[in-house]
């Protein structure tokens, strides 16, 4: 976009009430922002400023400032206002600048698009803005409860529902994601409550539309899973009869999803050489539709985990369930170096060993670095093959480049800068790597290695490990012989290509180390993983001065008494207001503290004390690499970093009692404790101040 920059208006801008609105928004924003990076340095509330025992009288809530230090806020948001203009740009009402163009059609289009591709953060903001213009719109309201649904906001979803209901909107829609919503609910607590919940919404839905298929063939699945064999076998053979007789004229998007409903109401009939066949044939209409057959794969698995192991080999087979692979390998010789692990005249021939392996193993989810050589080779073999692909890259990408790409020459870049193009995803491990040893390696390995391992098990599918590697042992951290050995220790199934041939000559110097700068002029830090919890309580700056001193001893209160029985005992905690912020040795000491801090909050009787009823606690979490140093002002051991500010980030974002997550802490969850926590994807968020956009979970306990 090309602007013309003009000289900056230092006059007063005049602010319509919505821009009034913006500027209170943004003074209060960067005054919360500024406070969270004062409490993650270890500042704390001070009667006077203190920059030697970091103490300051602001460091509150932006509401509870003096009017004159909201004041000085203000003039500094008018001032970047200001700038924004000066250069060129144009600030106009938020009525004005919405999506001017979408109609309320394109709304509804995209809201439901966002849900489709699992982004429910992303359809909650759209339906939102949608709802703005047309507050009585029923699909925006429909699309916003799934989205909520999807985000653990479920009250919120449940309320929209009832009102529909309540409206005589009782359509197929709405019943239908109530349906869903209550069998969302029933997988995770796995309440016989929350599954009749869901199968009367179903069947419900489907006795006021007999042609709404989807809804009759969940109806049946769900009356399987209660145990009422009858029922799912009658809704079963009507379903099929049905969906055989319409898929004569069905195309597209039609056709598939009526195969697979034929499919799946043979299963339920037990029907197995039929349930087969048309599973088989569900494959064949999937080839480019990963993502509906995985949705068809997740209710086949239900009905499965109640049938003998062999019929779900055999259903598995014939659906052709798509595999996650991760995978690691050596870098290319730089041009004109001896044989030392990987020659270019022998890409080829690993490129067709990889096309080979992923052909026999189904792998279409592929995770790994994009590193010249084996990985570039990996990413570009599996996009071939139509599958998708996720790079992790362990800092920016031009330095990246830099370090992992260029040395191999010219054309390895621009085949990198390919397959980054046609990736589904690339998430950067750290935007600034930490000086410190190899750390920041380390991390960015088991970030991938536990993303894969979410994947894999949030939809049933099995996990490939896959190597491009010469079988030398190396004691370098995070070379391709690290990595390899540290998946044998979880698995025996790791499946290794060999770059070169056993009589291939050798050339015996080390593995080139990652780049590591000079940190002798940093003899107090050190660097390492750790865990940081952010949380705040919500509607704190809405309590009367009488409540203030019961929201510190029985809100507060109730947080400390936790915090003193908590082992072992956080490496670092600090307070700001009614913020926390506390430090963690690893994902599963933070996570069990955050779920019991939770729980805690929401036992609090409010009515007792006075306080508001909605009154909770928004909690996030983040693993990454940090400083580590010996604090001289309050004499403790600190925690600083860039990943300290990500973490302080995600909290604002997060819905009042809920707990948020990155992939970060999702990924070496899977890694630490399988299964102990439940993470269910809300969307690609973005952070404030331009901090970047980060996919994000919610939380929830386990099995």
């Amino acid at each position: 976009m090309k602007y013309e920059p003009k000289p900056i208006d230092n006059s007063k801008i005049e602010l319509s009430p919505a821009l009034n609105q913006l500027v209170e928004r943004l003074a209060a924003n960067n005054h919360d922002l500024w406070g969270r990076r004062r409490m993650a340095e270890g500042w704390r509330y001070g009667p006077r400023r203190d920059d030697e025992a970091k103490q300051s009288p602001v460091l509150v809530p932006y509401e509870e400032l003096p009017e004159g230090e909201k004041q000085y806020d203000r003039e500094n948001a008018i001032e970047t206002l200001k700038t924004i203009i000066g250069l060129g740009w144009t600030i106009q009402d938020p009525k004005h600048s919405m999506h001017t163009d979408w109609t309320r059609e394109e709304f509804q289009k995209r809201a439901k698009q966002a849900n489709a591709q699992g982004e429910a953060l992303l359809a909650c903001d759209i339906s939102g803005d949608g709802l703005k213009l047309w507050p009585e719109d029923l699909k925006l309201r429909q699309m916003q409860a799934l989205a909520l649904a999807r985000m653990g906001s479920r009250e919120r979803a449940f309320g929209i529902l009832e009102q529909l209901q309540a409206a005589a909107h009782e359509d197929e829609e709405t019943l239908g994601i109530l349906a869903r919503t209550h069998k969302d609910l029933w997988l995770t607590t796995g309440s016989s409550k929350d599954l009749d919940q869901a199968y009367d919404a179903y069947a419900k839905a489907f006795r006021l539309v007999p042609a709404s298929y989807w809804t009759g063939i969940n109806a049946a699945t769900l009356a399987f899973m209660k145990g009422d064999g009858p029922a799912a076998r009658a809704l079963a053979s009507q379903i099929r009869h049905f969906c055989e007789e319409k898929r004569k004229q069905a195309s597209g998007d039609e056709l598939y999803w009526l195969v697979a409903t034929i499919a799946e109401a043979c299963l339920l009939l037990e029907l197995l050489p039929e349930a087969e066949e048309y599973y088989a044939r569900t494959a064949e209409l999937g080839r480019e539709r990963l993502g509906d057959v995985l949705t068809t794969w997740g209710n086949a698995r239900l009905i499965l985990s109640l049938m003998p192991p062999a019929f779900r080999e055999r259903i598995e087979r014939a659906l052709e369930v798509p595999k996650v692979v991760v995978f690691a390998g050596h870098r290319a010789d730089a041009p004109g170096s001896l044989p030392r692990r990987f020659p270019e005249d022998s890409t080829d021939k690993v490129k067709d060993q990889i096309r080979n392996r992923l052909l026999e193993t189904r792998g279409r989810f592929g995770y790994s670095s994009a590193a010249s050589g084996s990985d570039i080779l990996f990413l570009e073999t599996m996009q071939e093959l139509g599958g998708r692909t996720y790079i992790v890259l362990p800092c920016e990408e031009e330095q990246f480049i830099r370090e992992s790409v260029a040395s191999s020459g010219e054309q390895w870049v621009k085949r990198f800068h390919a397959v980054k193009e046609h990736a589904s995803d690339v998430i950067i491990a750290s935007r600034e790597r930490l000086n410190l040893g190899s750390v920041a390696y380390d991390y960015s390995n088991e970030l991938l290695y536990g993303l894969a391992n979410l994947r894999a098990r949030q939809n049933g599918m099995e996990l490939v490990h896959l190597a491009v590697w010469d079988g030398r042992e190396s004691n370098r951290r995070g070379g391709t012989a690290d990595i390899v050995k540290r998946w044998r220790q979880r698995t025996s199934d790791v499946i290794v290509l060999r770059p070169l041939n056993a009589k291939d000559p050798v050339h015996q110097s080390p593995e080139p180390a990652n780049t590591v700068a000079d940190a002798s002029f940093l003899p107090a830090f050190a660097s390492e993983v750790r865990v940081m919890l952010f949380a705040d309580a919500y509607h704190f700056s809405q309590l009367s001065e009488n409540q203030m001193p019961v929201f510190i001893q029985q809100f507060m209160g109730t947080i400390a008494m936790l915090m003193r029985q908590t082992q072992p005992r956080p490496l670092f905690q600090n307070t700001w207001g009614d913020g926390l912020y506390i430090v963690f040795s690893n994902v599963a000491e933070a996570g069990r503290f955050a779920l019991k801090l939770a729980q805690r909050v929401s036992e609090i009787d409010r009515n007792r004390w006075g306080l508001p009823e909605d009154m909770t606690l928004r909690i996030s979490l983040h693993a990454g690499p940090v400083y580590r140093y010996k604090d001289q002002i309050i004499d403790k051991l600190n925690y600083i970093g860039s990943h300290v500010n990500r973490a302080a980030r995600i909290e604002p974002i997060t819905p009042p009692g809920q707990i948020y997550v990155t992939d970060a802490f999702a990924a070496l969850a899977e890694l630490e404790l399988p299964g102990q926590f439940r993470f269910h994807y809300v969307g690609r968020v973005s952070l404030a101040k331009g901090f970047g956009e980060f996919p994000t979970y919610s939380m929830q306990a386990g099995e």
